[in-house]
């Protein structure tokens, strides 16, 4: 199993965030009458800034939605989500925002799965569903194993491990104030992760697309290419030149593949 961390500079960020609406949809660059939205997950632990520099990297007239979700950034004082269904009621209230327009549903590492199982949850629910689906980092759902849960370790151990797939800034692991502010919401991340289950249903009728890294430790080829399982309609994979975290090397691969897909829904 991919276990997907946060990156230093959201773990730098978080505690400086001066954002002042509660919601779980940000805008970083708004788009007056955009043609096309892409809402982003997170991975564990993260939040909506991840995204903040994506933004300026989209086509013009497409507006990026960064989802943030409770217990982190301005939303620290909310008691962060462990359960797949609760999450997936917040996340499906939220979307409504974004139904008067075609969309992209993209996910990093453990956003991926949340993002593949709320694109099953709205199809159950006849509600709009993306256009495409961009997942990145982490093996298909039918193939996950997780041998080692890491929810249940103690403090100590949970942020060694953790530290392990790095993305951590040093800052955090010295410090046990900032371990102590962050811990609720990584420790609910893998909970929700490690106890989503798979259960067989029809594939996806929307094209999906897999971003890895082609030097990622933890994420086969084979675990990646397992995903064309899950739809019915075009599938591609991508495998840039890095390791696990292929955020920051994914904004311009995205960037193009919005520009592709405008055109055909133009």
């Amino acid at each position: 199993m991919s276990t997907p961390t946060p990156s230093a500079g959201y773990l730098r960020l978080a505690g400086r965030n001066r954002l002042t609406h509660r919601t779980w949809l940000v805008r970083p660059r708004r788009v007056a009458d955009p043609e096309l939205r892409i809402v982003c997950l997170p991975h564990i632990g993260g939040g909506a800034s991840l995204y903040h520099a994506w933004a300026e990297a989209m086509p013009d007239d497409v507006e990026l939605c960064a989802v943030r979700l409770p217990g982190r950034e301005n939303r620290l004082d909310e008691q962060p989500i462990d359960e797949m269904s609760a999450l997936l009621d917040g996340l499906e209230a939220a979307l409504t925002a974004v139904f008067d327009r075609p969309y992209v549903l993209f996910g990093h590492c453990s956003g991926s799965l949340v993002a593949f199982h709320l694109v099953r949850r709205l199809r159950a629910a006849g509600k709009p569903l993306p256009v495409l689906l961009i997942v990145s980092s982490i093996e298909a759902p039918a193939v996950r194993v997780v041998p080692d849960p890491m929810h249940v370790l103690p403090r100590a151990e949970l942020f060694r491990r953790f530290a392990d797939y790095g993305g951590i800034a040093p800052e955090v692991l010295d410090d046990p104030d900032m371990m102590e502010m962050f811990e609720p919401a990584i420790r609910a991340d893998y909970r929700l992760i490690e106890r989503a289950g798979y259960a067989s249903e029809p594939p996806l009728g929307i094209p999906l697309t897999v971003i890895g890294g082609l030097h990622d430790p933890f994420v086969s080829y084979e675990s990646m290419t397992a995903w064309r399982a899950e739809t019915a309609e075009r599938f591609s994979l991508h495998l840039l030149k890095t390791g696990h975290f292929v955020l920051e090397e994914s904004a311009g691969l995205v960037a193009g593949l919005l520009n592709d897909l405008q055109e055909t829904i133009s």
